[in-house]
């Protein structure tokens, strides 16, 4: 069988390429003797550019080392090479039906968001497919970010119905969308599953050697920040730790941190989440990869665009499954403060060791739950 992973990859966002990555493992471990490779498209193209703001020398150097990184990821390890951009929906649904796939799927990341499609464009994005593309089609772990059924157009409504009853089976990864699927489907036809990263073992060589090359020392009592540029709070809130003996790490450029780690490949930074007493980010997949890690993540939602109306998240989703909810978000925009940052920074600290045992049989079992719905979702 030819068999296809339709994912966002490709960009400079770990996240996005180790979910690829972990499901590309995953899809092969389970179809030993098919062809699998990720489907060479992008309906967008992906953001590859250095960081220019507090850049120094240094920082663009290393940004040049972490663009030619990634992009060595994207060929040696997903297998994509001459990938297209194809920003017309129905063209790439065609482009997509002519590679004659038996199997698609579809996921993970936020695949079946609406916020990519052109302002008051009256159709579904070419991820969610069609019906006449004649694939068996698999919803795995896929997110659809914030789209809400109230906000659909009637168009879009019938769209979805056709492209949502054509799916063989439906993993999905967060309440929204969950909320969304269940006005198409009947709910029991739809199954939670965790993200595929959560089965990716972590080899730790790769940082040890990167730290080891460039000299970098990282202290034990030292915290991560992968923040916003415009995030005003991130000074004081650095400089409050500094003074109790922390060591600050940024995963971008900032003036205000200690050491700057923006010169990673995607192994290499899955790894960099142990030397951390906790990070402070804004991102999915920086939650994962703490938990794996073993460190405390205070995750924070910076702005409105990122939830629904009921003010669910892919974030705070992931962090009610790990019983850390409310303590280990920030989602209220009012709340980006520096005094309440430095407040959950302490408290998380202070109390995240006597629930490491609990996140450690919780990471095991969604790496579990996401293989036994991949295994399952197909019959041989």
């Amino acid at each position: 069988m030819k068999i296809g992973i339709l994912t966002y990859y490709g960009d400079l966002n770990c996240g996005t390429n180790l979910q690829a990555y972990a499901t590309l493992t995953a899809v092969r471990q389970r179809h030993p003797n098919d062809l699998v490779e990720v489907i060479p498209f992008h309906s967008f193209r992906p953001d590859r550019k250095p960081y220019l703001s507090n850049a120094t020398l240094r920082s663009l150097l290393n940004d040049w080392r972490r663009i030619k990184l990634y992009s060595r990821f994207k060929k040696e390890v997903l297998g994509v090479t001459n990938d297209r951009i194809i920003t017309d929906i129905p063209e790439a649904r065609q482009y997509i039906k002519e590679r004659n796939y038996d199997i698609i799927y579809i996921g993970a990341d936020t695949l079946l968001e609406l916020d990519r499609l052109p302002q008051g464009y009256n159709d579904i994005s070419a991820y969610w497919l069609s019906p006449d593309i004649k694939a068996r089609k698999v919803l795995l772990a896929a997110s659809c970010k914030n789209t809400e059924y109230s906000n659909l157009s009637k168009a879009q409504v019938e769209k979805l119905s056709a492209a949502i009853a054509d799916f063989t089976a439906c993993g999905i990864r967060d309440i929204t969308t969950y909320n969304l699927l269940k006005h198409f489907i009947n709910p029991e036809q739809i199954q939670m599953i965790p993200d595929p990263t959560f089965s990716l073992p972590i080899e730790y060589a790769h940082i040890e050697q990167y730290l080891q090359q460039n000299k970098i020392d990282i202290p034990k009592r030292s915290i991560c920040f992968h923040t916003y540029r415009t995030d005003k709070w991130c000074k004081e809130v650095a400089e409050h730790f500094k003074g109790k003996g922390y060591t600050i790490v940024s995963l971008r450029p900032a003036p205000w941190a200690d050491i700057v780690l923006n010169g990673l490949s995607p192994l290499e930074q899955l790894g960099v989440y142990r030397y951390f007493s906790a990070i402070v980010t804004h991102r999915f997949h920086d939650t994962i990869f703490a938990l794996k890690n073993g460190i405390a993540p205070l995750t924070y939602v910076s702005d409105s665009t990122y939830t629904t109306t009921l003010g669910n998240s892919k974030c705070s989703s992931l962090i009610e499954d790990f019983d850390l909810y409310p303590h280990h978000i920030i989602d209220n925009p009012a709340q980006l403060t520096a005094a309440h940052f430095i407040e959950r920074i302490e408290k998380i600290i202070a109390t995240f060791d006597s629930r490491k045992e609990d996140i450690e049989r919780k990471i095991t079992s969604c790496a579990q739950t996401y293989i036994d719905f991949l295994h399952e979702s197909i019959a041989d």
